[in-house]
């Protein structure tokens, strides 16, 4: 019996809902780093907490797909993509538990203007992403100029990198206790998603 494989347009699509789910994950990092967000209680990111922790557990069942990958170059690529996606989605988990492991700390006296510019590029890296694959579903030129966008941002994530070891060593005093050494799990962990979703952008673009 023949194998029904997906197509391009069925493979792009999956790899949307998947990206949808991520978008949503990375808003709510931001939301709970950002230090200026005064409409974010305790009570509230609890609420979004177990809805970010119940988003990870949904994405499990949306790789099913990969099973009906076509064995060919569209296949090879579209694994790769999956390979990065999971790294996103495992490095969005341990942000989670590095947030919870500070849930005693004031936020707003930990993390500063950086952190919040960071996270904040990495939700819109998230989103420019999920946008790409649409417009890849389309076969718009417009795809090109997303991933321009994607890969400036990529680049500010390392320039802002290199502004908070800066930040953390001059407030600290070259010290690090347990909160700075949380912070710059945390801030390492976004840098790595940055980097996913470029290569991940790169290789929808040969899709």
């Amino acid at each position: 019996m023949a194998f029904d494989f997906l197509d391009r347009t069925a493979i792009l699509n999956q790899l949307e809902a998947i990206l949808s789910v991520q978008e949503q994950i990375s808003e709510y990092v931001h939301k709970r780093l950002c230090v200026s967000c005064d409409d974010l209680s305790d009570e509230s990111w609890d609420v979004r907490r177990k809805e970010a922790f119940k988003f990870i557990r949904s994405l499990i069942d949306k790789y099913a797909f990969s099973r009906k990958l076509p064995r060919d170059e569209t296949g090879i690529l579209t694994q790769s993509i999956i390979s990065h996606l999971l790294d996103i989605q495992h490095t969005f988990l341990r942000v989670l538990v590095r947030i919870d492991m500070l849930q005693e700390e004031a936020f707003n006296e930990i993390f500063m203007d950086s952190m919040t510019t960071i996270s904040l590029r990495v939700h819109e890296m998230m989103t420019a992403l999920k946008i790409m694959v649409g417009q890849r579903t389309s076969n718009t030129t417009e795809s090109e100029d997303t991933l321009e966008l994607i890969i400036r941002l990529e680049r500010q994530i390392d320039e802002d990198n290199i502004i908070i070891c800066r930040q953390i060593s001059v407030a600290t005093g070259g010290d690090s206790d347990f909160p700075c050494y949380m912070m710059r799990k945390i801030v390492a962990d976004l840098e790595h998603i940055s980097d996913y979703v470029k290569e991940c952008a790169e290789i929808v673009s040969e899709i």
